[in-house]
This record gives C-alpha cells, sequence and structure tokens, in this order.
C-alpha cells in the first residue's frame, strides 16, 4: 500500500502546470426569433386541404419534371462527389480513433549477420567470431487512459463524422434548392417570353394601322415614330429574355451534371405548380436541425473534445506492455522452447519536462474551439436572418399577387368594354388594340409575381432546412 501511495504521489507530481493565461471561451448564441418568426407566419400563412405528398420536399410542388431533375442532380451532381470523399475520410478518421484507443499490437522480424571485432570489448573466442542474429517479436501494449484523452479523441473523431454528414445534407439541400430556383426563374422567363412575342404581334397590328392612318393623312406623324418605339423595345425585351433562358437552361443542365450541349433535352419548365402552405407554427428549435447550423455545433463539440484530450496530456499516463518472442543466434534452433524470450511491465509517462509544448498545443486547440464558435454563431444568426427575411418577402408577394390579380381582372374587363365598343361601332380600333397590349402587360407582370411566389417557397425550404422543419410540429 505504501509503494503504490507513493507511486501515486510521484505520478501526480509529475503533472504540467495548466496554463493561467487561456481566454475564456466564447458562449453559443440563441437569436430571438421565435416571435418575429411567429409573426410572419401568422400573417401569411395559407391553409390547403390537399395533402402534401410525403418524402422530399421539392415534391409539395407537385411538378414530375422538377422531381426527375432534382434526383437526376443528386445523383450526378459534381459537388456531391467531393462531399462522399469527405465523409469516408471522416469514417476512417474515427476508425483509426478506435483503433488507437484499444490494444496495439506489433509484430517484428530481424535477422542481424554480425561480425565481433578482436579487439573489442569481447575477448576471443567470442570476439572475432561471426554469427547471425534472429529475432521474432509479438509486443502488445495498452494504454490506461486515466484521464479519458483517448476517449475524448474518439469523441472528437464521431463528432466530425457527425459534421461530415450535416454538411453532406446541407450540399443536398443546396443543390436541391438551386435546381428547383433555376427550373422556376426558367418557368418565369419561358413563359414572359411568351407574352412578349404576343405584345410584339399587337404592337405591329397597331403600326401597320397608324401607318395606314398617316398614309390617308387621318393622323401626324408622332403616333407612328411612338408605335415603332414600341416596336423596337419589344424586341429588345425578347432577345433579352431569350438569352435569359438559354442561360438559365445552361444553369440547369450544369447543376444535374449534364454538358450545356444538353440543354435543349431538358424539359419544358412550367409554372403550373401547386403552392406548398405555409406553416402556422414553427419548431423552436429548427435553427439547430439546419444541417449547415448542424455541422458546424458538431465542429464546436469535437473543438472542445480535442480540447480535453489536450487538457488530459498535462497529467501522467500509464502504458502496459507486454512482448513475446524468440531470439537465437542460430537459425535452425529458432522454435526451440529454450529461445523463447518474454518481458512484461507499465511505463509512466511524466510530462512535466514537456510543459511549454503541451501549453502551446493548448492553447492552439482552445483557439480552434473559439474559432468553430465564432462560425457557429455567425451561421446561425445568417440563419435567422435569412428566415425572416424569406418569410417577409413571402407575406410582401402575397400583397403584390392579389393587387396584380385584382389589376389584371380590370384590366380584362376594359378591355372587354372596348372590344364591344370597336364591334358596335362606338370606338377605334387602336383603342382595341391598346386594351390587349394593356392586358399582356398586366400578364406579364402577374407571370413575374407568380415565379417568385415559386422561388420565394423554395428559398424557405433552403432557409428551414428542408424536409424536417416545415412540418408544423407536435401541439
Amino acid at each position: 500500500m505504501k509503494r503504490l501511495l507513493s507511486g501515486l504521489l510521484m505520478g501526480l507530481a509529475g503533472c504540467a502546470q495548466l496554463p493561467h493565461d487561456l481566454p475564456p471561451r466564447p458562449a453559443l448564441k440563441t437569436p430571438e426569433v421565435a416571435a418575429t418568426l411567429q409573426t410572419l407566419a401568422h400573417a401569411s400563412a395559407q391553409h390547403d386541404d390537399t395533402p402534401a405528398p410525403s418524402g422530399h420536399w421539392w415534391q409539395t410542388f407537385g411538378l414530375a419534371d422538377l422531381d426527375r431533375l432534382i434526383d437526376t442532380a443528386l445523383k450526378d451532381a459534381p459537388d456531391l462527389g467531393a462531399v462522399q470523399a469527405r465523409l469516408r475520410m471522416a469514417d476512417q478518421a474515427e476508425r483509426l480513433a478506435r483503433l488507437d484507443a484499444q490494444v496495439h499490437y506489433e509484430t517484428d522480424a530481424t535477422m542481424v549477420r554480425e561480425h565481433l571485432s578482436r579487439n573489442g570489448l569481447f575477448p576471443p573466442p567470442i570476439g572475432g567470431s561471426t554469427f547471425t542474429q534472429t529475432n521474432l517479436t509479438q509486443n502488445l501494449s495498452y494504454n490506461l487512459d486515466w484521464w479519458g484523452r483517448n476517449r475524448a479523441l474518439v469523441q472528437a473523431a464521431g463528432n466530425e463524422r457527425q459534421a461530415a454528414q450535416d454538411e453532406a445534407a446541407a450540399v443536398r439541400l443546396g443543390v436541391a434548392s438551386a435546381v428547383a430556383d433555376a427550373y422556376f426563374a426558367g418557368a418565369d422567363v419561358e413563359a414572359r417570353l411568351q407574352v412578349a412575342r404576343a405584345l410584339e404581334q399587337v404592337h405591329r397590328r397597331e403600326h401597320a394601322l397608324l401607318k395606314v392612318r398617316f398614309d390617308l393623312g387621318l393622323d401626324a406623324a408622332q403616333p407612328l415614330i411612338d408605335a415603332r418605339k414600341k416596336l423596337d423595345l419589344d424586341e429588345d425585351r425578347i432577345r433579352g429574355l431569350e438569352y435569359q433562358a438559354r442561360s438559365l437552361r445552361y444553369r440547369l443542365s450544369a447543376l444535374i451534371g449534364a454538358d450545356p450541349d444538353h440543354a435543349g433535352d431538358l424539359p419544358a419548365p412550367a409554372l403550373e405548380a401547386r403552392l406548398p402552405p405555409l406553416p402556422d407554427r414553427l419548431p423552436m428549435d429548427w435553427l439547430a436541425r439546419r444541417p449547415d447550423v448542424a455541422a458546424l455545433r458538431s465542429r464546436v463539440e469535437a473543438a472542445a473534445d480535442q480540447s480535453a484530450a489536450a487538457r488530459a496530456d498535462f497529467y501522467p499516463n500509464l502504458d502496459l506492455r507486454m512482448m513475446v518472442g524468440l531470439e537465437t543466434l542460430d537459425l535452425g534452433k529458432l522454435f526451440q522452447a529454450n529461445s523463447l524470450s518474454a518481458s512484461i511491465g507499465p511505463a509512466l509517462h511524466l510530462p512535466i519536462f514537456n510543459g511549454q509544448t503541451l501549453r502551446a498545443k493548448l492553447g492552439l486547440r482552445e483557439a480552434d474551439y473559439a474559432a468553430a464558435v465564432a462560425a457557429y454563431n455567425r451561421t446561425i444568426l445568417d440563419a435567422a436572418r435569412q428566415a425572416a427575411d424569406t418569410y417577409a418577402l413571402i407575406a410582401s408577394l402575397e400583397q403584390r399577387s392579389q393587387a396584380q390579380r385584382l389589376a389584371l381582372q380590370e384590366t380584362e374587363q376594359t378591355r372587354g368594354l372596348a372590344r364591344q365598343r370597336q364591334t358596335l361601332g362606338l370606338a377605334n380600333p387602336l383603342d382595341a388594340l391598346e386594351a390587349d397590349s394593356a392586358v399582356l402587360g398586366q400578364r406579364m407582370n402577374d407571370i413575374e409575381i407568380q415565379a417568385a411566389r415559386l422561388r420565394a417557397r423554395v428559398a424557405l425550404f433552403k432557409a428551414l432546412g428542408g424536409d424536417a422543419t416545415l412540418k408544423d410540429p407536435a401541439p
């Protein structure tokens, strides 16, 4: 007992001194977003009796072409290959950490031909002789891990693996949302392009009618010049929309892992999508469940585990070592019983003379922890801002959509009256063409707003982390 106590005291006396100048650890932020998001959610919540399809969030739009594009992107997108490689690396790193915490095995086999000097330490007949030294040993060692260093390293590796999984989920969410956003942006542009071409035809008929009136001397030249300007603006708008349509097809092609030559084979995007209803309430822990936020939280925990392992290095530790082997000067006697050699015993590690290095390593780990916390705090604040901003955008678009639909209805009524007056001979044909032009302009505005509503829903899914966080929480 006295020997055990004396050994324990000697071990404690061999501890290295922990640094006293480490800065305090930063705290993890929890943004106050519940009231803001609840207010916006109640202001813009919609109820839909149509049940949302189970599975991935993009299926709530009810577009088969969009589902196929996203499924293809999640299989063939280049970014996912790098993510899977990082995930495999994290899996192997955790496996290595677990193996390092277990019993270590090492097998050595050596064969050395040696000639001893006749004038050396050993006199003849040993001196001057030549022999072959053959060794075959099996070494085993086990670290008792009194202070939890190995356990902390295993936990750190597990948290890094979890972070890699969350990062993979974040990349998948980013790819899916990028495809959906590009799809609805393309649908917006192509729908407006059709309306722009129809508007150009109306303006051409208007220009032709004004030219006839000018040639007959019924009108001045200015109306004809203004009609020509409208056609020029129409042509410029059409060229711009055609470029945007091609560019968005190239973008969508790249997102699904295809080259630009296959952009023309993509399905024509459509705006006839079901608008997913907004949740009445938001889960209080939705921020923590976002995959990018969850990944950074795992990074913080891994950094804390690495720091705990660095602290454990300041204390003595004990290894148990055992060696079993065969040793002989005659290779023919290697497997005889008399060639057996063995040893067993503890090895005490005293860090007292390595304090400066240990303090530097601990300071590095604490700095890593502070950096991980800063990244987490920045990301969680950005996530809260993105969700609040998206909800505000949705609320604004809902109001604009209602006003735009009312304006479109009024413009269509005005066009109907203009056509009736023209049929009765009470109005100029130019009045009906102007009414047609006004209706097409309002339709173009309506298409843009409806596409913006769909893209805002995609942004909401991304801001809330995808499937898990857009479901209504249990009461």
